[in-house]
């Protein structure tokens, strides 16, 4: 991945066609009596995906000098964990979504039983990639495996994914925001926190790394509520206004009121990748403009 002054879109299509033939050929290596599991996983990383958090940690990673192959390692643990949250997302006894970037969910095109097996497979094969690494040392594994974890459980995505489905939909900002930091924060920030287990920065790097990651998390989350209220649905890829009776930002605020509330985060993320790079123009400018870019999107 060349470095570039500004981020450009182009790049991060170019980086994803890339990573979804590292991604297929990960599931393919899998080996196991039963084909019908490995398909679903494989028909549903085909249905494509922005692989944002995969790109973000690349990018920094380069930023930080780390090995590509340690990167790939790590970007793919992560996009597995994220794909087995989707699958599960989507479930009727969740969100009860038919069609997920304009194709059918995997429950759909299988059956539930699939979609619960496919989900848990993409979780197991998220801390397999760490555990059979051959890029990391033993300690290295344990580090970044724990990190994993605590990130996709009760501290994290799961208890943020419990609290989406059951908080009442006149929850304040503040229990939302919580919500939204274990969600999606969490693994917005493990995209950077995994970064830290094969290089050593200072304590005051470390906090500013783990804002980046909050921040960027919060920006993700906030735009998708606000796709879901005001998004094109054809573009989206997704039914929308399903969460009109949930706890939900976009449907607290008016649109003024959400993008001012975006911006405020957006200015957060800029300082604390400030006082992160420093006097490092180049990396300052190329990540805020990825941020933006996030901000601006349209599914």
């Amino acid at each position: 991945m060349k470095i570039s002054e500004n981020f450009e879109k182009k790049q991060i299509k170019s980086f994803s066609l890339n990573f979804d033939k590292k991604l297929i050929r990960h599931i393919q290596e899998l080996k196991s009596p039963d084909k019908r599991i490995k398909k679903a996983m494989i028909y549903f990383a085909k249905t494509g995906g922005k692989r944002i958090r995969p790109f973000l940690l690349c990018r920094m990673g380069l930023y930080l000098d780390i090995k590509p192959k340690i990167l790939d390692d790590f970007a793919l643990s992560i996009e597995c964990v994220h794909l087995h949250s989707l699958i599960h997302d989507d479930l009727p006894s969740m969100d009860n979504d038919d069609y997920r970037r304009g194709k059918l969910t995997v429950h759909k095109k299988f059956d539930e039983a699939t979609a619960v097996l496919a989900g848990d497979m993409f979780q197991v094969l998220s801390v397999k990639t760490l555990a059979e690494s051959k890029n990391l040392s033993d300690n290295q594994k344990i580090k970044s495996i724990q990190m994993l974890s605590k990130a996709n459980g009760l501290e994290g995505l799961i208890a943020g994914q419990s609290m989406d489905i059951y908080m009442k939909k006149n929850s304040i900002i503040k229990d939302i925001e919580t919500m939204h930091l274990l969600k999606t924060g969490a693994l917005f920030s493990l995209c950077f926190n995994l970064l830290l287990t094969v290089k050593k920065l200072n304590l005051n790097k470390k906090r500013e790394l783990k804002k980046i990651g909050d921040t960027i998390g919060k920006i993700f989350q906030v735009t998708d509520d606000m796709l879901d209220r005001w998004g094109n649905e054809k573009k989206v890829g997704k039914k929308i206004k399903k969460d009109s009776q949930k706890a939900n930002i976009a449907y607290k605020l008016n649109r003024t009121e959400c993008i001012k509330y975006l911006k405020l985060i957006q200015n957060r993320n800029y300082k604390a990748m400030q006082n992160f790079f420093n006097k490092k123009r180049e990396p300052l400018l190329y990540m805020s403009s990825l941020v933006n870019f996030i901000v601006n999107r349209i599914k």
